[in-house]
């Protein structure tokens, strides 16, 4: 029996994850290329090179099971979503599976390489009509930037200065707003921002959405990461309100403000707005 996003859904955490482990397969097919099937259900192409990602979906089937159970149960069929930072693929597949045919799923993926692999990860799983893939980093403003993508980890692909970094590769990508690409998108309903460190670039540049369609926001915040990680905070809230904070647990607990914006502990932290 192949697991669907009603599953992920409605089964407890340790249900869920002996399931996902007892139906993982890899293949490895040449050329440091992996084929691996995750979530019980979908095929993905990894690199095997990729120490902090790759290997644990070979092994286990699954990532941050508190996150993917929580999309699965805020994600609907129908909706239109956007996986900001979508890496190989591991949400996309989850999402483009959750919004079914009459869905829309924009995958925003600067990785050139991550980009490919996801096109062709996605071809795999027949979600090409429903899914849009952006190669490209977004920010505040249109333009270019440089991205440094780790060689054993480049799930941490991350936006930077200069291009004299060791222990990996920069390159140029084009940068553009989510307001840009959600002019040729029906109302969006939730987004879900990974971006090492560029999440305020990213906000600035989708206020017009934010405006029009209010969509639930899932945002990885980390204050260490932000010139101003309060005034970034306080401007979320001046739209949404309140805001949440999903638990490595699966819980969501009201915001903690003085802790998530505190920068010593240079923690990840996921807060859900909307």
């Amino acid at each position: 029996m192949d697991l669907y996003p009603t599953h992920l859904a409605t089964w407890s955490r340790p249900v869920l994850e002996r399931a996902i482990r007892r139906r993982v397969q890899t293949a490895y097919l040449g050329g440091g290329l992996v084929l691996a099937r995750i979530l019980g259900r979908h095929k993905i192409l990894l690199r095997g090179s990729d120490r902090g990602f790759a290997c644990h979906l070979m092994l286990d089937g699954f990532w941050e099971v508190w996150l993917t159970q929580f999309l699965a149960q805020r994600v609907k069929p129908g909706m239109t979503v956007v996986d900001v930072g979508a890496n190989f693929g591991y949400y996309t597949l989850l999402l483009a599976d959750a919004v079914g045919a009459g869905g829309r799923v924009v995958a925003v993926e600067p990785n050139p390489d991550a980009a490919a692999l996801l096109g062709e990860t996605i071809l795999l799983n027949g979600f090409a009509d429903r899914t849009r893939i952006v190669p490209h980093a977004l920010g505040a403003a249109e333009g270019t930037a440089l991205l440094f993508a780790p060689d054993s980890e480049p799930k941490n692909a991350l936006l930077v200065s200069h291009a004299d970094l060791p222990g990996g590769s920069t390159r140029e990508v084009p940068v553009t707003r989510l307001d840009t690409l959600a002019l040729g998108e029906r109302r969006i309903d939730l987004i879900k921002i990974d971006a090492e460190g560029a999440e305020q670039a990213i906000v600035d540049g989708m206020q017009e959405v934010i405006a029009r369609d209010r969509p639930v926001i899932v945002l990885e915040y980390n204050a260490a990461r932000y010139a101003d990680p309060a005034g970034f905070l306080d401007g979320l809230l001046a739209h949404y309100g309140t805001a949440e904070e999903l638990t490595g647990e699966g819980r969501l607990v009201p915001l903690d403000r003085a802790s998530v914006t505190d920068a010593a502990p240079r923690q990840d932290r996921l807060l859900v707005f909307g």
